[in-house]
């Protein structure tokens, strides 16, 4: 059987840069200041409700303040750094672009800037072409630590095609963080490296460590593994009656990942799969008809739907005009269903587009126009049952609408070209009604619009774009739930 060439994710965390982080962590603070843009096209900080100035200083560019009490600005000599809510400065100005991230009440900070280092001869680009040897390649000096304590957790120079270090900090618990295949312990707004070469860090304060090809599961503050020597696997045999049915090729995808999808204790014979491997997949199957039993011999994607005890099987139907999987459920005892209850799960393709549930389920047939052809859909973390769904419909026109699964309603009409997320608790949606055309604030929760006008952009933090004229655009900061504006 072919087998499709996608990678498939599960969503742990928001992939997106549309939405909002939150941070409960008793250290953040409620900051009254904003970034206003004067007449002289100068940023000043003012106090959100009188919009009186907070300090006298002067910048070319400014941010919004983290929880924690720290923004980055600029100057006129395209340099930025880092002042606390008081105005002083705690980075300083430097040609290195800045960017802050917080988790846990703490404040990451990542300093980069790229600059062309020359190289031995024997690394030298000869170009046989005959424009000559080019002697440079470019780098990027990186430094990435705590703004708190000044805390330096990575400082390197490195080429260019290597950068590969985020501000991707992930919470485990109130006391540790995950980053960059690391685990910290936080003591005194310091990290301790705890545990070193995590491969995948898991729900319920599990990750996994990799030895050569073996695998082990280990549980924060726990010394003994929870499972070992764990080998990946893309063949999966499960027993119906006196028939071993034997899938040789399961969860197969373009690239190999870090961690297989399909983790095998050998010693047991039982099969964990991904995404949390928190249990074991049946060994036989003990309920099902004729035709579930030919459709388990075509799989070939299988993932544990978390926080329930079934696992989803899917089979690639080719035949649709729109590619999708077709899909069935096995238990841990082994029954197979052909529908369940709702999970707070979803699958994701390498895009961040939807892939299960899929469209039918989040959108039945009786509530479609029959000349609509679908597209993309997307959910991010915290939309719960609300969905931005694509269409094409029979004159080519592509739109976009958010679709509730929940009440089986449009929430927002697809009549829109595109819808980006600006605040996914309170509902907050920037609309764009026609390509190149601006976008406007919209509140669902409470479906009305908000403010009088529209804007270039709209970022989550309340940055917009401002197009003057063809060639001029400025950008300051506006209110997403209000619509005021910060500017003179």
């Amino acid at each position: 059987m072919k087998i499709i060439a996608f990678s498939f994710l599960f969503m742990l965390t928001s992939a997106t840069a549309c939405t909002q982080k939150q941070d409960i962590s008793p250290k953040i603070k409620t900051i009254n200041s904003i970034p206003f843009l004067t007449k002289q096209n100068d940023f000043i900080y003012v106090d959100k409700t009188s919009l009186k100035p907070v300090t006298t200083q002067k910048f070319k560019s400014a941010s919004i303040y983290t929880p924690t009490g720290f923004a980055t600005v600029g100057n006129e000599k395209n340099e930025y750094a880092v002042i606390d809510e008081n105005g002083k400065i705690v980075l300083d100005f430097s040609a290195d672009e800045i960017h802050l991230d917080v988790v846990n009440g703490l404040t990451f900070y990542k300093k980069d800037i790229e600059y062309e280092k020359k190289m031995p001869a024997w690394k030298w680009d000869w170009n046989i072409m005959g424009s000559g040897v080019k002697k440079e390649q470019t780098y990027h000096k990186i430094e990435i630590g705590v703004l708190e304590t000044k805390q330096i957790l990575l400082s390197e120079d490195i080429p260019y095609l290597d950068d590969n270090y985020y501000l991707n900090f992930v919470s485990v618990d109130e006391n540790h963080v995950f980053w960059n295949e690391n685990l910290y312990e936080i003591k005194k707004n310091r990290l301790n490296k705890i545990e070193k070469n995590i491969a995948e860090l898991l729900e319920n304060k599990r990750f996994i460590k990799a030895s050569n090809t073996d695998f082990s599961i280990y549980e924060l503050g726990q010394k003994k593994t929870v499972h070992s020597g764990l080998k990946g696997s893309q063949t999966l045999s499960i027993q119906f009656g006196k028939e071993t049915i034997t899938l040789k090729e399961i969860n197969k995808e373009r690239y190999e990942p870090e961690v297989p999808k399909l983790l095998v204790d050998y010693k047991t014979n039982d099969v964990y799969p991904f995404p949390q491997y928190e249990k074991v997949f049946p060994k036989e199957i003990t309920k099902a008809t004729a035709s579930q039993v030919d459709f388990i011999k075509k799989t070939s994607l299988v993932y544990s739907i978390t926080n329930s005890p079934y696992f989803l099987l899917g089979v690639f139907n080719y035949d649709h005009e729109v590619w999708a999987f077709d899909w069935l459920y096995i238990d841990t005892k082994g029954n197979v269903a052909d529908s369940i209850d709702k999970y707070n799960f979803k699958v994701l393709d390498q895009l961040g587009n939807m892939v299960w549930p899929d469209r039918k389920m989040i959108l039945p047939d009786q509530f479609i126009n029959k000349d609509w052809k679908f597209g993309k859909i997307n959910s991010y973390q915290g939309m719960n049952d609300l969905y931005l769904i694509r269409i094409e419909d029979k004159k080519q026109l592509r739109t976009m609408g958010l679709w509730s699964s929940d009440k089986n309603t449009w929430e927002i009409k697809p009549e829109y070209h595109a819808i980006s997320v600006l605040d996914t608790e309170k509902e907050i949606y920037a609309l764009q009604k026609e390509e190149n055309g601006l976008y406007t604030l919209y509140d669902n929760k409470n479906k009305k619009n908000i403010g009088s006008k529209a804007y270039k952009s709209i970022n989550s933090d309340g940055l917009v774009n401002v197009k003057l004229s063809s060639q001029e655009s400025i950008y300051y900061y506006i209110d997403i739930y209000s619509g005021q504006e910060y500017k003179e």
